[in-house]
């Protein structure tokens, strides 16, 4: 009886620890700006996002941003839609360390000219 406590409370920890170890990149997040807002959710197969609000006149509410986005150790690896461009590229995704409502995206451009960009996770005080 006692073996069965103690297996349960191991087991009970690991899974809290595990949990807490995985970045959650689901839910609402922003630009640095502020002018966009954006939703990361996890689908059957992978994460995307979508544009919810933007203060941009090219902006398309509801536009899919990110998409096919595939979890790799702490990292997210997928395509990104650049409104700007008009164009789809490569795109990684981690979490800042120490900080999980900050990301990182590291979009590919040209040969050795890749972009970084931030988004901050929602809710935001002032802006929208």
């Amino acid at each position: 009886m006692k073996k069965d406590i103690l297996l349960l409370v191991f087991l009970f920890f690991s899974l809290v620890k595990a949990h807490a170890q995985e970045p959650a990149i689901t839910g609402n997040w922003y630009s640095k700006d502020g002018s966009r807002q954006y939703l990361i959710r996890k689908t059957e197969k992978n994460w995307v996002a979508i544009l919810v609000r933007s203060n941009r006149e090219a902006d398309t509410t509801g536009k899919l941003i990110l998409s096919q986005l595939q979890k790799k150790k702490n990292r997210y690896r997928g395509t990104i839609y650049s409104v700007m461009d008009d164009q789809y590229t490569t795109v990684t995704i981690r979490p800042v360390r120490g900080n999980e409502d900050i990301l990182v995206l590291k979009l590919k451009r040209m040969l050795l000219l890749d972009v970084t960009i931030k988004w901050y996770r929602y809710p935001r005080t002032a802006g929208f």
